[in-house]
């Protein structure tokens, strides 16, 4: 189960919770990433309407998103809400769940190769995942891609990014998608078409990028890719070159 270097949660935190105890006016969550906390939440806390019956929104082991509005370390007190939450910010925080799950998985595949246990790999490198990315997951997907220099710039030990890079490559499979950007380009030169071709055929080579003539003035480049965002990037400056050439904005 995820967990946290801290051992309290922040105000204005989303945590990941599942119902422990239902009461006619409040709902105690075990704070699943904060082992040993459980919070509260008073009935005026649930819903932005009326509550007839408590027990019609929540259910004993069921999972959940709050946000936290206060925190007692000395009481061990800890106040919660569900109807502050939008569903936009719930569904975020449980995909991110999920991302960090499944990168707990492959920190524990890391730790059984290294001879530790899970609580050792958190203290070794876990936490630090945590705090230098999105999500658990992400530096796994990161080392594929990137390679594991990206990680070491990101705040990892080289030691640390290497063993990294061996479990994504045990465990993970990154599929390649295809981008694809129209280009408009015209010339009115006589040998114009030409010109164009020519063009596109150094942009291709350059980029690696696949070329497609639609129907002039129209044109399209593509790209298969593991890495989205850094595709994006190469097809942007790739159209930004060859508009360039033709004067084209």
């Amino acid at each position: 189960m995820v967990k946290r270097k801290e051992k309290y949660p922040e105000v204005g935190e989303l945590v990941i919770g599942t119902v422990k105890e239902v009461n006619p006016y409040s709902v105690f969550i075990s704070l699943d990433e904060y082992p040993g906390r459980v919070g509260m939440i008073h009935i005026s806390e649930v819903a932005r309407k009326w509550v007839r019956d408590i027990r019609n929104w929540a259910k004993k082991g069921q999972k959940t998103v709050c946000l936290v509005m206060d925190v007692d370390k000395e009481k061990d007190h800890i106040t919660l809400s569900w109807k502050r939450i939008s569903d936009r910010d719930k569904n975020n925080r449980l995909q991110r769940w999920k991302r960090d799950e499944k990168g707990e998985k492959l920190l524990s595949d890391l730790a059984k190769k290294k001879k530790m246990s899970l609580d050792k790999a958190y203290e070794k490198i876990g936490y630090d995942l945590q705090e230098n990315f999105r999500d658990m997951l992400e530096p796994f997907e990161l080392a594929l891609r990137k390679g594991p220099e990206y990680l070491e710039r990101r705040g990892l030990s080289k030691k640390w990014a290497e063993e990294i890079l061996k479990i994504a490559k045990e465990r993970i499979k990154i599929k390649e998608v295809k981008i694809t950007k129209e280009v408009e380009i015209k010339s009115y030169e006589p040998d114009g078409i030409e010109k164009i071709k020519r063009a596109f055929k150094e942009i291709v080579k350059k980029y690696g990028l696949e070329f497609k003539y639609l129907a002039a003035p129209k044109y399209a480049l593509s790209i298969s890719t593991k890495d989205p965002k850094e595709g994006e990037k190469i097809l942007n400056k790739a159209v930004e070159e060859i508009m360039k050439k033709f004067g084209e904005n």
